[in-house]
């Protein structure tokens, strides 16, 4: 009996441990979350909140820009030296695609919006993808694409 009792205390203890470290998966609902994430960092960016933008990317995240790749803030001073010299660039997204496997999401939409000095607005449209991680309870972003479209004229 005492043997019996023995290994199911090392059983125990054992799944205790293998339960601590397995991947912390994300609530039900992660969808919304991450198309909130994503749409919060965009709307942080829009209004010059640059510590907010970068609050919501994980350390390692970078960016695939115009054909360059941006790695953690670099992407937010380029945009905030193009503020500096009167350059505005308007996003709006619509169509977002969201998928989640426990602690990764990734997303992918349409970005309508314009961009240029005030007096000449050019329209743009850009297709985006960003993937997601969730650590210690909220999600981060880890990479984002983005990819202007050149309609025909």
């Amino acid at each position: 009996m005492r043997r019996v009792t023995i290994s199911l205390a090392i059983a125990a203890a054992l799944m205790s441990s293998a339960a601590q470290s397995a991947p912390r998966c994300s609530p039900p609902g992660a969808a919304k979350d991450v198309e909130a994430v994503v749409r919060a960092w965009f709307a942080a960016f829009a209004r010059q909140d640059f510590a907010g933008g970068y609050a919501l990317q994980a350390p390692q995240f970078y960016a695939y820009d115009g054909g360059k790749r941006y790695d953690g803030v670099a992407l937010g001073e380029l945009l905030r030296t193009a503020k500096a010299t009167g350059t505005i660039v308007e996003w709006n997204l619509h169509d977002i695609d969201v998928h989640v496997a426990c602690d990764q999401g990734w997303a992918a939409w349409v970005n309508t919006g314009a961009a240029g000095k005030a007096d000449a607005m050019t329209p743009v449209t850009w297709l985006e993808s960003a993937v997601l991680s969730y650590r210690d309870g909220r999600w981060s972003m880890e990479f984002l694409h983005s990819d202007r479209v050149h309609l025909p004229r």
